[in-house]
Order: C-alpha cells, then structure tokens, then sequence
C-alpha cells in the first residue's frame, strides 16, 4: 500500500496532458486556414487621449499569402494596400501613386498603429516557422489555456520568441505575448468573444499593444468576414489600386 501511495505521489509531480505542444498548434493553424475570404472591419488607434477610427474593407487568398484592402473612413478614403507574398504596395489617391513597403519602413505601424507592416507580412505557420513547447495551462480572459513556447527556428520568423495561450476548447489563440531576441517582450495580441464562422472560430475584436509605445493600443473589430468566396478579377495586381 505504501508503494501505491509512493509512486500516486511521484506520478502527481509531473503534469498530464493528453495533447503535445505540436498537436496543440497544429489544431490553432488549422482553424486559421482558408482559400478565400472577403472581410470588412474598424480600427481604433489610441495613444493617449486621442483616439482615431478607421474603416476597411478587403479580399485575402492562400491563408493571407495575398491580400487587398481598401480604406473607407474620410480621413483616409481611398487608399490602399496589396500584398502579393512578400512583397506590400501601397496607394495614395491624393497623389495617384503607388509605393513599395519595404526595409526599415516595414517596422512602422499601419496607419499610425500599433500593427506594423512587418505584422502584416507574416505568413509562417507556427509548426513550420517554431520549436514547440507546451509549458502548463493558465486562465486567460475567463478561458482555460494551453500555455506554449514558441522558439524560432528559421531567421525568417518575424519574432524570436512567443509565448501562445490557446483555448482547450476552440484551439484558437486567446492571447500572445511576442518577445524580441534576449527575452524583451515587445507586443502583446489578445484575441475576444470568439464566434463560429463555417467551421471556423474567429474572433469579433482583438487588441494589439506595442510595449514600446507610451499608452497605446490598436484594437480590430470584424464587422463581417465570409470565406471561400468569389474575389473580383484582377484584385491582386497593382494595376487594381488605382481603380
């Protein structure tokens, strides 16, 4: 009997989950994958006391590989932005031009946000782009998590280390916390009220805070996403900005 005991005991010191970190992420990629979607949403930028809201509407293919979206707010109406892979473009209506995002410039924020261009560009799954490692559960916004470690292991991943709080039930990320090389957590991404779209979970806002930035957040509100639609001929090339 005390032998049972014993080993209860030792067996007690480790944690017991049914699933691995790889089986976990390969679950949240899955929920994300999809050939088409056409969505529409608002951002709202805070930095301080000002707050700037912002309307888009856009087209995406290939899990976001290739995406169109058109801003429709006064401030901004009319401009654009095409990505095609790794390469991002944008449209000012007011000078009728077309300019390529690239080098340093894709470390600034989308329209004075805390979403950069390079957040724009990320394409990776995780299982392809991290080393995994499941860490533990925690409660997250009221949601029982996996809490995993991501490691990069290619330099093509955008952050050197993530840490992902993924719903045990849904398997979609809840929260991220996105750490630069030498542990310095830069950005955290929080994701809400998850809602059943086809068969896929999406969230109906989220926000983003880059740590670097005194009092600011960026929060995404989907007003309406669809997927596997069909996408007006000609929206990702660059000759579609100008229309």
């Amino acid at each position: 009997m005390k032998k049972i005991v014993a080993i209860a005991i030792f067996l007690s010191a480790f944690p017991l989950w049914s699933e691995t970190g790889l089986e976990i992420i390969k679950k949240v990629d899955n929920n994300q994958k999809f050939s088409t979607e056409k969505f529409q949403m608002r951002m709202i930028v805070e930095k301080g006391n000002r707050k700037m809201i912002k309307s888009f509407f856009g087209y995406g293919k290939d899990m976001g590989n290739n995406s169109f979206m058109e801003f429709t707010n006064p401030e901004d109406k009319g401009v654009k932005y095409l990505k095609l892979n790794d390469e991002l473009w944008i449209y000012f209506p007011d000078a009728d031009e077309v300019m390529k995002i690239s080098g340093h410039m894709l470390r600034q924020g989308m329209m004075g946000s805390d979403i950069s261009y390079e957040d724009m560009m990320r394409k990776e799954t995780l299982e392809k782009s991290y080393d995994v490692k499941l860490t533990g559960t925690q409660t997250v916004n009221n949601l029982e998590c996996f809490v995993v470690e991501l490691n990069a292991k290619t330099a093509e991943a955008l952050y050197e280390k993530q840490i992902i709080y993924v719903d045990k039930k849904k398997y979609v990320l809840v929260k991220i916390d996105m750490h630069a090389r030498g542990g310095r957590l830069l950005k955290t991404l929080e994701q809400f009220n998850f809602k059943k779209i086809d068969n896929r979970y999406l969230p109906q806002y989220m926000i983003m805070k880059d740590l670097r930035r005194k009092d600011s957040k960026t929060t995404i509100e989907f007003i309406s996403v669809q997927f596997d639609v069909k996408i007006p001929p000609g929206v990702f090339s660059k000759s579609y900005l100008k229309r």
